[in-house]
Order: structure tokens, then C-alpha cells, then sequence
């Protein structure tokens, strides 16, 4: 299943591999997310099945798992530039040679230089203080390449926007699903800021799950937005930044600032396995 927002330029390869890594009754279905350009043109010339679909990443992924029916469902990103290997057909033998429920592909990227800024700053020190049972996920948790059983992603709605990679890690280890990272070498894809809104639509998404799971008390909370708001001012590009390492400096900083204190939760729920 890939997503695609006005990804013409690019949606032809991760269908070409799809295809590729493809068995008989597999389906490769594009959902095109709200585009603007011909992405679903291209996507259906490049021999994927296309249905349309709403703005929002989340939202896109929501319409692929209610149309489907397969065991698994791998996800792909729509805006692969060029891999070592076949990413799909990566996830696919782990998932099939292996007993996790959840295949998560980490990755280096092709740029050395790229930062991981809201993943690192905001995703894993809210994820290591509120739900530790996550683990470490490798250095892409919040990838965009991964594998699910599909049963996992219908306890509960996808979130709609960026938040639902954040949404999958946490959900499916409070499901005592098993999780296993799937190494998929360098891969090069097209990088575009969101102004921080991915960074917040992440963050919140987390502390929602805090507050659903009684691990936040709602007294606590707008300290937390505090918080989060404050480490999404920090992500923005900074004209005094002058390079690579006054950036990393002030995300480190960033990454070392308290966090707010925590009362005692109303009700707790440690160990759930309904709830989303």
C-alpha cells in the first residue's frame, strides 16, 4: 500500500519494486491522498491499482486497510528515489521468515547529512517517558517503510495525518504485538518541510495516547503542550544556525531541556490491550 500526495515525479519506482517483490493475489494499490498533479496517472501507468482517497497520510492509510483483506499489509512511501535493494521485497521475506507482527524498515539515507530532527527531539523522548515498552525501533521509528499484520490495524482508526507512524509503534506494543527491525540499506528519497506541523501532528498524537491510556494526568497536560510547542519552535530552519553543527547543537539542546513534571494519573491502564 503506498500513499501518495502529488508524487508524479516519483511514484513510478516504489510501484516498479512493489510489483517486483509481488507474489501471486498480492494487490500493489496506490491511494492517491488528495493530489494536485497526475500521480495517480502515473501510478496506474506504472501497473499499480490507484483508488482515490482524502488529504492526510493517516487518512490515506485508513481507506488501504478498510480494502483489504491479506494477512499482512506493507506500507511504502511514495517518493523513493533510489534503494541498494528491493525495499517491499525486504519487508516481505521478514515478515514472512520471521514471528514479529510488526516489521519496521530502518535505513541509512543516501545524504549523510540528513537530521532526523523531529524523530529524535520529539518522538523518542515523549515515547521513552510514556509508553517504554515500545523499545528502540532503529533510527527511522518513524519510517515509513514498514510491515503489518492487518489484523493490528483494525483495533482502532488511523489517526489521519503524520501522526500514525508514532500511532503504529505505540499501539502495537500495548497490543503485545512483537516487533522486529528490518535493515533496508541507503535509500534516497525527496525531502520536503512541513513547517513543523509533522513535529506537532507526532507530538500530540503521543501525548493523546498518554492522556486515552492514563499516563498523563489531564492537569498535566498543557504543561506537555508547553513543552511540545517549544521543541517544535526549536525545529524550524534558523538563519543563525550557519551550518551543520550550530543545527545539531541547538537540537541537542533542545533533546537535554526537563520535562514537565508529572502528577499521578486518575485511572492506569499499564497493560491494555482494547483500547488505541
Amino acid at each position: 500500500m503506498i500513499p501518495a500526495h502529488d508524487e508524479e515525479a516519483m511514484v513510478a519506482t516504489i510501484v516498479g519494486q512493489a510489483l517486483a517483490a509481488a507474489r501471486p493475489g498480492d494487490r500493489v494499490l496506490v491511494v492517491d491522498s488528495g493530489s494536485t498533479d497526475d500521480t495517480a496517472r502515473r501510478a496506474r501507468e506504472a501497473g499499480a491499482e490507484v483508488i482515490g482517497g482524502p488529504l492526510g497520510k493517516g487518512a490515506a492509510m485508513r481507506l488501504a486497510v478498510s480494502a483489504v483483506d491479506s494477512e499482512w499489509t506493507c506500507f511504502l512511501d511514495a517518493d523513493l528515489a533510489t534503494s541498494e535493494r528491493n525495499v517491499p521485497a525486504l519487508l516481505r521475506e521478514a515478515a514472512a521468515g520471521g514471528t514479529a507482527d510488526h516489521v519496521v524498515g530502518d535505513y541509512e539515507y543516501d545524504h549523510p547529512g540528513t537530521i532526523l530532527a523531529s524523530t529524535f527531539t520529539i518522538y523518542e523522548p515523549l515515547t521513552a517517558r510514556f509508553f517504554p515498552e515500545v523499545g528502540h525501533l532503529g533510527a527511522n521509528a518513524l519510517t515509513g517503510y514498514r510491515a503489518v499484520r492487518t489484523r493490528l490495524l483494525r483495533a482502532a482508526p488511523l489517526p489521519a495525518d503524520f501522526g500514525v507512524e508514532a500511532f503504529l509503534n505505540i499501539s502495537i506494543a500495548l497490543a503485545g504485538g512483537r516487533a522486529e527491525v528490518c535493515h533496508l540499506g541507503v535509500i534516497g528519497s525527496r525531502y520536503r518541510f512541513h513547517g513543523g506541523s509533522m513535529a506537532t501532528q507526532i507530538g500530540t498524537r503521543i501525548l493523546d495516547m498518554a492522556e486515552a491510556h492514563g499516563r498523563l494526568a489531564p492537569a498535566d497536560r498543557p504543561d506537555w503542550d508547553q513543552w511540545l510547542h517549544a521543541g517544535v519552535a526549536a525545529l524550524a530552519p534558523n538563519a543563525a544556525d550557519q551550518g551543520r553543527s550550530a543545527l545539531l547543537s541547538r537540537l541537542f539542546t533542545t533533546v537535554r531541556r526537563p520535562m514537565p513534571p508529572t502528577g499521578t494519573p486518575t485511572t492506569t491502564h499499564l497493560t491494555s490491550h482494547s483500547g488505541i
